[in-house]
């Protein structure tokens, strides 16, 4: 058995996803692959299009065999967080062998180089870095241009340049791709790194052409109200068919858009404690305050929201944060574990149960297939952290379920089951 480890959202599960796994495979040599993936919040501060079971079975019917669940407090965060979170995971379970992810760059060797600048930082690099923060630069500018000085002074040490490296920070897979081998080196981990480089759609665009788009596109196309089969075309058709099932079963695609009113109650609620949630920095608290009373849409609460400080990633995950109430005080404690207190199974196939069966016997990790009741938790980090996935679903499901209120039986984390794919479901 030789396990690869993935890092996904699948939101949705489409051909390029497709394209990395087999490639990724092959990479690797894998017999197996386990996949972490976001639940019902994504690492840009937006809310998944659909369910993470629904997701989960696209990826197992793709030829994924094991789906876990990111919990919640990672999953909405900084690349910095949501990375930790993930490798986290892949690393506690015991069993992995290796990562791949998909990056512009496609070359591990210059991807290495720089997280170990960045996460050993050393003196010099520190004191660039502050220099750059103070001349008042957003963190991810003040970064590039302090690895481009450190570099510059290194004698090429690194055996890089400062045009290459900071060429490879201008790219979002590339800058999480970074972060899942800082926290690698972080955890001490065995893991072996791998990455393919990325195809094709660009991670931001916003165009439907050929068999392979961005997820970016995708969903923008359904923000639209544009029908399922026009992008029939660059999903897999398992992904196509679950997608069609669950809006003719009445469920609602989720958008940022369909979360104001939601976010605007937490915000009036909340209100004198905006400052205790996750990311929230100083001043912000005031300025969201002001600007939820005032926005008639997400996208206008955003435009005035828009701070020269802080990027448009970052507000919007203040504002996931908000939502879910994630408070700094336990994201604090989560993100100094040297070991993730339990998985969630999402979907699994035949070699997925091998995998859990070897999991079972290799990790000391809580194996979560039947949501427990809280109060029966006695790990204080475990059931705090499984409050925020049990709310991060109860949220989204107020608008996933709008047009059949009739189906939400309750809490669903408790309701609905990891889905076992046979291979008969497979092939259907």
């Amino acid at each position: 058995m030789k396990v690869l480890g993935l890092i996904t959202e699948y939101n949705p599960f489409h051909n390029g996803h497709a394209y990395h796994l087999e490639a990724s495979k092959k990479e690797t040599g894998a017999t197996h692959t386990v996949a972490v993936m976001s639940g019902h919040f994504l690492q840009r501060g937006e809310p998944a299009i659909f369910d993470k079971w629904t997701r989960a079975k696209m990826a197992v019917m793709a030829g994924v065999d094991l789906v876990l669940e990111l919990p919640a407090a990672y999953s909405s965060q900084s690349a910095e967080l949501f990375a930790f979170g993930s490798v986290l995971t892949l690393d506690s379970i015991r069993v992995v062998d290796s990562i791949c992810f998909g990056s512009e760059s496609g070359d591990i060797t210059r991807l290495s180089a720089i997280a170990k600048i960045l996460e050993n930082e050393p003196a010099k690099f520190q004191a660039l870095l502050k220099e750059q923060l103070d001349s008042g630069l957003t963190f991810p500018r003040a970064r590039q241009a302090a690895l481009g000085l450190f570099i510059d002074g290194a004698s090429s040490s690194y055996g890089l340049s400062s045009r290459d490296a900071l060429a490879v920070l201008k790219s979002p897979n590339n800058i999480l791709s970074i972060e899942y081998l800082k926290n690698l080196l972080r955890l001490g981990s065995d893991i072996a790194p791998a990455t393919v480089r990325r195809i094709a759609a660009d991670y931001n665009s916003t165009q439907i052409s050929g068999s392979i788009c961005s997820a970016t596109a995708i969903r923008e196309c359904l923000r639209q109200g544009a029908s399922l089969e026009s992008i029939s075309s660059v999903v897999p058709p398992a992904s196509y068919a679950l997608m069609c099932s669950a809006v003719a079963a009445g469920l609602t695609p989720v958008t940022e858009d369909s979360l104001l009113d939601i976010l605007s109650y937490a915000v009036i609620s909340k209100s004198d404690r905006l400052s205790r949630f996750w990311e929230v920095r100083e001043g912000m608290d005031n300025k969201i305050r002001a600007e939820i009373r005032r926005a008639s849409s997400y996208e206008e609460l955003l435009a005035n929201l828009k701070s020269k400080r802080y990027t448009m990633t970052a507000i919007k995950r203040m504002l996931m944060n908000i939502v879910l109430g994630i408070e700094k005080e336990d994201v604090e404690a989560f993100r100094s574990l040297d070991s993730i207190p339990y998985i969630r199974i999402l979907a699994f196939n035949d070699n997925g149960a091998k995998l859990l069966k070897q999991i079972k016997q290799s990790s000391d990790v809580a194996i979560i297939n039947k949501m427990p009741q809280l109060d029966s938790i006695s790990d204080d980090i475990m059931r705090r952290m499984l409050r925020y996935d049990i709310d991060s679903t109860d949220i989204f499901n107020i608008v996933y379920y709008a047009g059949c209120k009739t189906m939400l039986r309750g809490s669903m984390d408790y309701m609905i089951s990891p889905a076992y794919i046979t291979k008969k479901n497979r092939e259907s």
